[in-house]
């Protein structure tokens, strides 16, 4: 295997020096002009290039990205590593431009160390990944129509999860990726996410070490891990179904449970990969006829049955339900399936101010939240009692919440 690494701090060069195995042949560079006189020598010989994005701060992204894309041959895997002192705009370029040419990630914010750890993970120990056996489970988690209310779901239950289950791992991932909107609800600002591992995902080498550095966290719940969405929405159509299936297929190697928000409509490959594979597929309705009717039978006589699904592979989420029984009822006749938990309606706004500042409904301890707080512990419930996962009780949780039971007072027994 042939390296070629060009940093601009000699001692970030010792600190990744000292992870490359003697058997392999590295070469550094310092500057631009060192890289260049690399290129013509050993150009076409390299199977990894790593850059650091200082080398070229003189030049504009789009110049210096498609120079070392095109010194090297397509076998190549090209990693460039962020700078801390970029703007947001060209950050955002670099982003994008990457995704076009293929070329792999690694936020600056991190140590010589972490970023030779990181390099390790990706470069050396390529077999790690799929080495372990697949454990983890899925959970898809959708709107029969849009702005059902799919992702304030996704983002509470993931939550309340990871609080009531320590001793695992909750991977939250934002698969909407015509309307990626995790990142919004949470007011997430950093430069992780999908972006910084898009092209190890498009060739199968993705690593469980690099999927989790590009994950966003909450301060206080450490064992839930974020992945926000692509940020170019026209590129949703152009991620492929292998690229998800190797997403999937890592992530449940190294999280317990994977909730996934993904798209209403079955358009993407996104929304396709992930609700076929998942082991839940959690459709999230109102009692609106446009919702419950007209577009979800639209969606699955057209596509999912298509694919081998039922309508009993479903399951639903009643959201912002004001105690209906019967609305409860012709929604399950509408959609041939049963509703496993109803989610109370929210009084005072706070559902627009959880998402206007950041704050997760599922946070907020007042009591206009508490129905809402203890529904979606029952939905957690019941998605940990089909895993064989036990939740642990927090502060006053309700017993039969936690064992996936929907309170009598909704008027009507719960099918379960």
């Amino acid at each position: 295997m042939k390296l070629l690494i060009a940093l601009t701090r000699p001692q970030m060069a010792e600190t990744i020096g000292e992870i490359i195995p003697k058997t392999e042949e590295a070469e550094f560079a310092f500057n631009e002009n060192e890289l260049s006189k690399a290129f013509s020598r050993i150009g076409q010989q390299l199977d990894y290039l790593v850059v650091h994005e200082d080398i070229f701060e003189e030049k504009y992204p789009w110049t210096w990205l498609s120079y070392i894309k095109s010194s090297v041959p397509e076998k190549t895997k090209v990693l460039v590593i962020l700078s801390t002192q970029t703007d947001s705009l060209y950050r955002e370029i670099i982003k994008r431009i990457s995704l076009d040419l293929q070329i792999s990630l690694i936020q600056g914010a991190l140590t010589g160390q972490e970023i030779a750890e990181e390099l390790n993970g990706r470069i050396f120990n390529k077999s790690s990944s799929h080495d372990l056996p697949e454990t983890g489970r899925v959970t898809a988690v959708m709107s029969a129509s849009p702005k059902d209310g799919a992702t304030t779901v996704a983002i509470s239950t993931a939550i309340c999860m990871a609080q009531r289950m320590p001793g695992k791992n909750v991977f939250l991932v934002d698969l909407n990726l015509k309307s990626p909107e995790i990142r919004d609800h949470l007011h997430i600002t950093t430069d992780k996410g999908y972006p910084l591992i898009q092209a190890d995902c498009d060739s199968g080498t993705l690593e469980q070490t690099a999927l989790v550095k590009a994950c966003d966290q909450i301060k206080g719940i450490d064992n839930l891990y974020i992945l926000t969405g692509i940020q170019r929405r026209e590129w949703a159509e152009k991620i492929t179904v292998g690229e998800i299936g190797h997403l999937l297929f890592v992530a449940r190697k190294t999280f317990d449970f994977t909730i996934a928000d993904v798209h209403t409509y079955p358009d993407q490959a996104a929304t396709l990969k992930c609700v076929k594979d998942a082991d839940e597929r959690i459709v999230v309705v109102q009692s609106v006829i446009t919702s419950y009717q007209s577009s979800w039978n639209d969606w699955f006589n057209s596509v999912w049955q298509h694919y081998g699904l039922t309508e009993k592979d479903f399951h639903l989420v009643m959201n912002r339900d004001l105690n209906g029984t019967l609305e409860g009822l012709q929604i399950e006749k509408g959609i041939g399936t049963k509703i496993v938990t109803r989610i109370r309606n929210v009084d005072k706004g706070a559902g627009l101010k959880a998402i206007n500042f950041g704050q997760p409904l599922y946070l907020n301890e007042g009591p206009e939240s508490n129905e809402f707080r203890t529904n979606i512990l029952s939905l957690s419930g019941w998605l940990a009692n089909r895993a064989k996962f036990e939740l642990t009780a927090v502060n006053r949780d309700k017993k039969s919440a936690l064992r996936g039971k929907q309170a009598i007072g909704f008027r009507r027994l719960m099918p379960w």
